[in-house]
């Protein structure tokens, strides 16, 4: 590729039209009848033809323009209303893990599970799982939690929601209404002055001890729970902010703990090296520092320690012979053992938690989590019938835009940098791909620190303009200056 300033800037213009770049190939003019090289302006001088490219452009899917919705979802036998985050609108009930899907998380996930029955009894949790768990400030980091506030005058009703005159969809386990008013958006900002606090679930390690619990859960069996999870965390291809995980748990006899543990890696690394490319390799590592020396570049925090668990963790990880060597290996998952506690002081547990959608990434060679999300049928296309093979993207160079932003932090506040990267996220529609720190100082007389951040824009299945950029620098700058009281530079 030619530097910026000496090409066409051929992609960016054509994003301009809606259209995105989709193939590349040779030219041969002694192949196309008629062709007739012409030249410069009033000049005798012909174009150079020699290796010209084709370049195929393929109309793009419009950017969606997400509408608020509210959510009514089962727990502890009443039902619940609250606004989905923006940043989730589109990704509820996209029934990834349904029967009659195609996606590549489904296919890997039913090939798990197919090869774990032929070693243990399995059974399905097939109730509906809620989306909600109801948390305590002290246990669970605020931070990385996406805290919910329910809508009080719409959670009266212990029973599911009739049809009422708002347009409406209704699903299994959900209840969504395309209608809410600036007073709910409001209410959904104050949440921390609201007595009940609850978040999405960011792990179905949460639902453990309800699983133990029930009467039919049998020793020896192998219980699965699966559906997605979420989350806040900082912006990287490789961390995913939503994702299907899968959750295996058994009890055992105590003291066996290490057998489960070594039948259930052996079973999870036979399906999942069958399925990788060639020169992968499937590792087991028992500690953070193991894990990070081994070349595993990210350690996703999905599968770090619950606080509340005293628990056994082993890391499972992938590495990926590729000439990137920034992105050659990742965490997607854990095998863990804890104690029943007080439930059966003869039992412990066992526990494996699988993210599908990074295993599905190293399995098809998907660089962007966001591409498992796609709205565009040519990313299903690819995997009809449950084929898993190399992923080819249908949108080839997508052009970045560059933004800077400085703004002064008060000596009184600590920066959330998590906070930072959710709102450029969410104002972004999830177009910006990295963030950098550029420069911080502190200064002498005030103690205010100053920070300087780089935001790289760009989309991997859609035609993204620098007109759209700018536009989304100019809000996100609004919504940090309001949200995390900075003052702009």
């Amino acid at each position: 590729m030619r530097e910026w300033h000496n090409s066409w800037q051929v992609v960016a213009m054509a994003a301009g039209a809606g259209f995105i770049l989709s193939d590349v190939h040779p030219f041969d003019s002694e192949e196309v009848h008629g062709y007739k090289c012409t030249g410069y302006r009033s000049q005798d001088k012909s174009f150079s033809v020699e290796g010209a490219l084709n370049h195929i452009f393929t109309r793009s899917l419009p950017f969606p323009h997400p509408r608020p919705v509210i959510c009514q979802t089962e727990l502890e036998d009443k039902w619940i209303s609250f606004q989905v985050p923006e940043i989730f609108v589109n990704k509820m009930n996209r029934g990834f893990l349904d029967t009659n899907s195609d996606h590549p998380v489904r296919t890997i996930n039913e090939k798990l599970i197919a090869q774990l029955s032929q070693t243990f009894p399995l059974q399905r949790i097939d109730h509906s799982l809620s989306l909600l768990h109801q948390g305590h400030l002290s246990a669970v980091s605020q931070s990385n939690t996406f805290w919910i506030i329910p809508n009080t005058e719409q959670n009266s009703s212990s029973e599911p929601p009739g049809k009422g005159t708002a347009r409406s969809v209704l699903f299994p386990d959900l209840h969504f209404c395309r209608n809410i008013d600036q007073y709910d958006r409001m209410k959904a900002q104050e949440g921390e002055q609201l007595s009940e606090h609850y978040l999405l679930r960011s792990s179905h390690l949460v639902y453990v001890q309800d699983v133990v619990r029930r009467l039919n859960f049998l020793p020896g069996t192998l219980h699965v729970l699966t559906g997605p999870v979420f989350r806040k965390c900082l912006i990287s291809p490789h961390t995913l902010p939503v994702f299907h995980e899968t959750l295996f748990i058994c009890a055992v006899d105590k003291g066996t703990e290490g057998s489960c543990i070594q039948m259930l890696m052996d079973n999870i690394k036979n399906t999942v090296s069958s399925l990788l490319p060639p020169l992968s390799c499937f590792t087991l590592n028992s500690t953070v520092e193991e894990a990070k020396s081994s070349g595993i570049i990210e350690l996703n925090d999905s599968v770090m320690p619950e606080p509340h668990l005293d628990k056994t963790q082993y890391f499972i990880c992938v590495k990926t012979d590729t000439s990137d060597s920034k992105a050659n290996g990742s965490c997607i998952g854990d095998i863990s053992a804890a104690p029943c506690g007080s439930i059966n002081s003869k039992l412990g547990i066992v526990f494996a938690s699988v993210n599908l959608d990074l295993l599905a990434m190293k399995i098809c060679g998907i660089s962007d989590w966001r591409m498992l999300w796609t709205l565009d049928e040519r990313f299903l296309n690819q995997f009809i019938g449950g084929e898993l093979g190399p992923f080819k993207s249908f949108s080839l160079h997508p052009p970045s835009y560059v933004h800077d932003v400085s703004f002064w932090v008060p000596a009184w506040e600590q920066f959330d940098e998590i906070a930072f990267h959710t709102i450029a996220r969410c104002v972004s529609q999830e177009t910006v791909t990295s963030i950098q720190l550029l420069d911080s100082f502190q200064h002498p007389q005030t103690g205010q620190t100053s920070l300087c951040y780089r935001l790289t824009f760009q989309s991997c299945d859609k035609a993204l303009t620098r007109q759209q950029v700018a536009e989304m620098q100019m809000q996100f700058r609004k919504e940090i200056q309001q949200c995390l009281h900075i003052t702009l530079r």
